[in-house]
């Protein structure tokens, strides 16, 4: 609770660059473990038949509004596979290659955050879901485990963590 809930991040609206990068690291680390928990529980789902495609449906607009203090409202979304720049180790939002900034938005945090929490509450549904995707594409499954930086100072025993996660796993026969 160094920061408090999803909601005490969103309604800060702004924060400063240390604030926000210490967060942010928290954040990561957090996720990588949550990324190797949820690995070693879609261990226990076998490979499903392939579903069939989905008829497409016209989409339709909506107002979407955000309230800081009803994250169980927001639309957010735990991700176990990253994008290149999450792996890189650069932030969708965050400092890159331009000059440092010296304030933030919050609310990029507090989605990732809300996120964490909703994956750690309701593991299962994520589990389901990533067996459905590792059994289909197996070769995906090495950048689950990518790491942040400070992941091995700040997680005890780290490689042993990874080490069981990727034990669990069973990749699909293929004969």
């Amino acid at each position: 609770m160094l920061f408090g809930g999803p909601e005490n991040v969103a309604d800060r609206h702004t924060l400063a660059h240390k604030a926000y990068m210490q967060l942010l690291s928290w954040l990561r680390v957090g996720e990588a473990m949550m990324r190797r928990l949820i690995a070693i529980e879609a261990a226990a789902f076998p490979a499903r038949a392939v579903a069939k495609p989905r008829t497409q449906h016209k989409h339709t607009r909506m107002p979407v509004s955000f309230f800081a203090d009803k994250p169980e409202e927001w639309r957010v979304a735990f991700r176990c596979f990253l994008d290149h720049r999450r792996l890189a180790g650069g932030d969708a939002g965050g400092p890159t290659r331009y000059a440092p900034r010296r304030f933030h938005s919050a609310w990029p945090l507090a989605e990732r955050y809300e996120a964490l929490i909703r994956a750690f509450n309701d593991p299962l549904r994520y589990a389901r879901r990533l067996a459905a995707r590792l059994h289909a594409a197996p070769q995906k499954f090495p950048s689950l485990f990518a790491k942040p930086p400070e992941y091995g100072h700040r997680v005890d025993n780290a490689d042993a963590f990874t080490a069981t996660a990727i034990e669990r796993w069973r990749p699909p026969d293929s004969s």
